[in-house]
């Protein structure tokens, strides 16, 4: 059979994240003769508008003439699938199919709200939509979910050995693009990046946390072995130095990591890569960051969230602001940067505790840093609390689900406040914070081809002179 999947829109960002998922989901199939396209909207929003896109699509899908177009969908850009389905059923009859992070977490309304769709996937995406390649019964299907299904009893697809999974094929992608050198993959570092995973899923349940809806509870690893050669065919298909390791807690078993270093060390990778993984604050000591440092590991990143304990306590977050200025210190010690993720939205921030978040911020001085609002998606605990169904109340279009994420903050203060605040107190202190660390990390080569890409940027973006 031949297989198109569309990778939806995102919110335009400049670190360039593979989407992995349909990397592996493209391997499996091809794996079984499938002939696989993938029409990467994610990619493309970059160089085009949506009219645009969307005569690109329409071309595609009648040269290609797939059996099957399947979709991934996240929740703050599910207007985009809607939208996407509805302009492909004007001329396509083929069958259609959902999975990802919001077809998860609500497979029946997404059927119910996108009725050009045939079936949506619940669970990891490699299995189901390969035994519907192969013309299996559908009711037989793992994880895969049509009108008919009943709603109490579906299971979602979950791939219990990992390593039976073929290589992600990341041929798939525009990999110039993704791979392209920059400074925000591994946060302050011009490097050029890939992204890989050694596991899937995550023990903690922070209750704003969707990133493992696919994935399911609990952890599965891929054998370090595996690892390795993921890693080998990523160096010999594609020119980069630098890794991002993509699991949820690349830390989660001690073992797996230590395992992973010293097979980096062993195969030589660590003179040939730098790497960065995200990690919890509570797994970091001594002994682990000098055996990742000497594997050649430059960053990693923790969802701090708060610089108070009640607000982590509020999420389920497992964490103390004590571990992650422990683990900024340890990391610094070792020569590995820290990026720390924070959150406003939690409920009771105002201006003043928003500056004494910059203040522990001067202190304690995680090298990079972020500063993101709530988002409160379908299918977690926080959704069950504040969500007010709107997702099951509500048309996904696009001003609706806008909105949604724009007004689902848990504090009070006011947005003309905190816009003002961001403005001229957050991106100034951000940008002096970063800027030292940028240059004092990277090579001045780096820095002189970052100067001359920010010196385009704004000459592009200048106003041009019409003749009269």
């Amino acid at each position: 059979m031949k297989i198109l999947l569309v990778t939806s829109i995102h919110k335009k960002t400049p670190t360039r994240w593979i989407p992995i998922g349909i990397a592996y989901i493209a391997s499996k199939l091809i794996s079984y003769g499938h002939i696989v396209k993938v029409y990467d909207k994610h990619r493309l929003e970059y160089m085009m508008d949506k009219k645009s896109m969307n005569s690109g699509l329409r071309q595609s899908i009648i040269a290609f003439a797939p059996d099957i177009i399947g979709f991934s969908t996240i929740s703050p850009m599910i207007y985009d699938t809607v939208e996407t389905v509805e302009f492909i059923r004007t001329f396509y009859r083929g069958t259609l199919i959902a999975g990802g992070h919001h077809a998860t977490a609500m497979p029946f309304e997404t059927l119910k709200k996108i009725p050009g769709l045939d079936y949506v996937i619940a669970g990891e995406g490699e299995i189901p939509l390969t035994l519907l390649a192969e013309g299996s019964p559908v009711t037989s299907i793992p994880g895969l979910i049509s009108r008919d299904t009943d709603s109490t009893s579906y299971v979602p697809s979950r791939i219990d050995n990992l390593d039976v999974l073929p290589l992600p094929d990341y041929s798939v992608f525009d990999m110039d693009f993704y791979t392209k050198a920059n400074r925000h993959t591994i946060r302050g570092h011009y490097l050029k990046t890939a992204e890989i995973l050694t596991s899937r899923g995550c023990p903690n349940n922070c209750s704003f946390c969707s990133e493992t809806l696919t994935y399911g509870k609990g952890v599965r690893f891929h054998s370090p072995d595996y690892v390795m050669a993921n890693i080998e065919h990523i160096l010999e298909n594609y020119k980069i130095n630098s890794l991002y390791f993509h699991d949820n807690d690349f830390l989660i078993s001690r073992k797996h990591a230590e395992d992973i270093c010293r097979m980096m060390i062993d195969n030589g990778y660590n003179r040939r890569l730098k790497w960065a993984v995200q990690a919890g604050t509570n797994n970091v000591d001594e002994d682990i960051l000098r055996l990742m440092s000497e594997a050649g590991c430059i960053a990693i990143e923790f969802g701090m969230e708060s610089i108070k304990d009640s607000d982590l306590n509020k999420v389920n977050k497992n964490r103390s602001v004590q571990m992650s200025e422990r683990a900024i210190e340890l990391c610094s010690k070792y020569g590995i940067s820290v990026h720390g993720y924070f959150m406003t939205g939690l409920g009771g921030d105002s201006i003043s505790s928003l500056n004494s978040l910059l203040a522990w911020i001067d202190k304690y001085q995680p090298h990079t840093f972020s500063l993101n609002s709530l988002k409160i998606h379908p299918g977690t605990e926080m959704y069950e609390k504040h969500g007010n169904s709107f997702f099951e109340t509500h048309e996904w279009t696009k001003e609706n689900i806008d909105f949604y994420y724009i007004s689902n903050s848990l504090d009070e203060i006011p947005d003309k406040d905190l816009d003002k605040w961001r403005k001229e107190v957050f991106i100034p202190f951000k940008l002096k914070h970063e800027r030292k660390w940028v240059i004092k990390n990277n090579s001045p080569l780096s820095i002189l081809l970052l100067l001359i890409k920010k010196i385009l940027s704004v000459w592009r973006r200048r106003p041009r002179k019409t003749l009269s």
